[in-house]
């Protein structure tokens, strides 16, 4: 393999409209520019962030029903990583389940899918899960972030060099398969 391709990691992000995806983006990007200002994404978004020795390819898909059901299938393939960003309301972690299950559907279980729930901030005033219980009804491992602060871009890196750590470990015991 590629020295380069191996030093690719493909991370995937999506949610549906409105949860942080494109803020946590901006974070992953050390783009320190918080504009609370919601404009959707359309279609998707990539940035390419320098990790130590590793380039990260993420993308920010759009939250929109009709783009996550135009891309969503042949833009996960490949993914390493996939986060899923809820905004910690019942209604949409809910409604985060059914898109980590289309997601498994797509990827098999080869790629772990991280949730995030974000917002954080928000739990005791505006009636949002802590992030133990989204996990509690996700079913996957679960980070609570609040993504509109810079302070969490540490956090989230070393959630990503948890996971790459498990990557990399993947990747080398399909290569001594073949």
């Amino acid at each position: 393999m590629n020295s380069t391709i191996e030093k690719l990691i493909k991370i995937s992000i999506v949610g549906h409209p409105a949860v942080g995806k494109t803020t946590i983006l901006k974070l992953l990007s050390n783009n320190s520019e918080s504009n609370q200002k919601y404009l959707p994404t359309q279609g998707f978004d990539l940035k390419t962030v320098k990790f130590g020795n590793y380039k990260l390819n993420v993308w920010d898909f759009g939250g929109q029903k009709s783009y996550l059901k135009m891309y969503l299938t042949d833009y996960l393939l490949g993914s390493d990583i996939i986060f899923v960003v809820t905004d910690s309301t019942p209604r949409n972690v809910l409604t985060s389940k059914e898109l980590i299950d289309h997601s498994t559907m797509i990827i098999g279980k080869e790629c772990p899918i991280i949730a995030i729930a974000n917002k954080q901030d928000l739990c005791k005033t505006d009636g949002r899960l802590k992030a133990d219980r989204v996990e509690n009804v996700l079913h996957v491992k679960t980070h609570g972030l609040i993504a509109i602060k810079n302070s969490e871009r540490t956090r989230m890196m070393n959630i990503i060099k948890s996971e790459l750590e498990q990557v990399l470990i993947r990747r080398n015991s399909v290569e001594s398969d073949i």
